[in-house]
C-alpha cells in the first residue's frame, strides 16, 4: 500500500503549488488577511507583513536545524538505545516532560521539537526517526502547518509522506498517530483540524501497523469547545491535567497493540 501512497504524493506535488517550501510573501499576506477577515480580527498592515516574513522563513526546511545539532549532539553524550518508543513531532511532545515516567514501563524517547511542520520532520527524517530504530513511532504533528496557512490537503500529502518514507526505512515499526487536538486558542480552526483528523483515521482503517488515537471528543466540554482546564494560559499548549488525560488515551492503545 505505501508504494501507492509515494505515488499520490508524487502526483500531488507535480500538481499543488501549495506544496511548496515557499510562498510568495505576498500570497501569505493575503492569506493572512483573509484569515483575519474570516475571524473578525482587525490586524494593522505592519503586523500582516511581520507574520508573513516569519511564515515565510518557517517555510525553510531548515528553520530548526539548531535543534537538530542540540539532538545529534545529545546522541553522542548518551547514545540511545535501539528498540524504543520514539514520540515525534511538534511542541505538545516536546513539552511532555513526564512521558518517560507516564509510559513506563515501556521505554521511551522525546523527539518533539519546535513548532514543528511534518514537513520538517520529513526534512530531518534520518536525524530524528530512522536513526533510532524505533519498535514503534508515536507521532504529533500538523496543527502548525495548518496554522501556518497549509491546506488540510498539502498536510496530509506530508504525512503521507512521512508514512511512505517510515515504511520503507522502518519496514516493521507501527505507528501511531495522536490527532490534532482541539484548542481553545485555535478554535477557528477547527474545521480544517477536523478534516485532518479524518483523513489520518481513514489511512489507519485500511493500514495494517498504522494507528488512530483520537483525542478530539474527550478534550471538549459538553457544549462542544475545547475545555480550558485541559491548557496553560495561551489556550495552545497543555498544562499537567491534559497531559494525564493524553496518557490515558495513548498508553492503553501502546499496550494492546505492541
Amino acid at each position: 500500500m505505501y508504494r501507492l501512497i509515494k505515488t499520490v504524493i508524487l502526483i500531488t506535488l507535480l500538481f499543488s503549488s501549495q506544496l511548496l517550501w515557499s510562498m510568495e510573501l505576498a500570497h501569505l499576506e493575503r492569506l493572512i488577511e483573509e484569515h483575519a477577515l474570516k475571524n473578525d480580527a482587525e490586524m494593522a498592515p505592519a503586523e500582516i507583513k511581520k507574520i508573513a516574513r516569519y511564515l515565510d522563513a518557517k517555510n525553510n526546511p531548515d528553520f530548526y536545524a539548531e535543534t537538530i545539532q542540540k539532538f545529534l549532539a545529545g546522541d553522542k553524550l548518551a547514545k540511545p538505545k535501539k528498540g524504543l518508543i520514539l514520540f515525534v513531532g511538534s511542541s505538545s511532545i516536546r513539552l511532555w516532560n513526564t512521558l518517560a515516567d507516564d509510559m513506563s514501563p515501556m521505554q521511551v524517547i522525546n523527539r518533539g521539537f519546535g513548532g514543528a511542520y511534518i514537513r520538517h520532520i520529513n526534512y530531518h527524517f534520518d536525524d530524528v526517526v530512522s536513526r533510532y530504530k524505533p519498535r514503534a513511532v508515536v507521532f504529533f504533528c500538523g496543527t502548525n502547518d495548518i496554522a501556518g496557512l497549509h491546506s488540510p490537503e498539502s498536510v496530509f500529502a506530508d504525512f503521507l509522506r512521512f508514512y511512505a518514507m517510515s515504511r520503507e526505512a522502518l519496514p516493521q515499526t507501527k505507528i501511531f498517530v495522536i490527532g490534532i487536538k482541539p484548542t481553545v486558542s485555535r478554535a477557528y480552526l477547527r474545521k480544517e483540524e477536523q478534516d485532518f483528523n479524518a483523513r489520518i483515521a481513514s489511512l489507519a482503517g485500511t493500514e495494517k501497523g498504522l494507528f488512530y488515537i483520537d483525542i478530539w471528543d474527550s478534550m471538549l466540554n459538553s457544549d462542544g469547545s475545547a475545555n480550558p482546564a485541559l491548557f496553560i494560559e495561551d489556550g495552545l499548549h497543555l498544562n499537567a491535567a491534559g497531559y494525564a488525560l493524553w496518557k490515558r488515551l495513548t498508553k492503553p492503545i501502546l499496550e494492546a497493540n505492541l
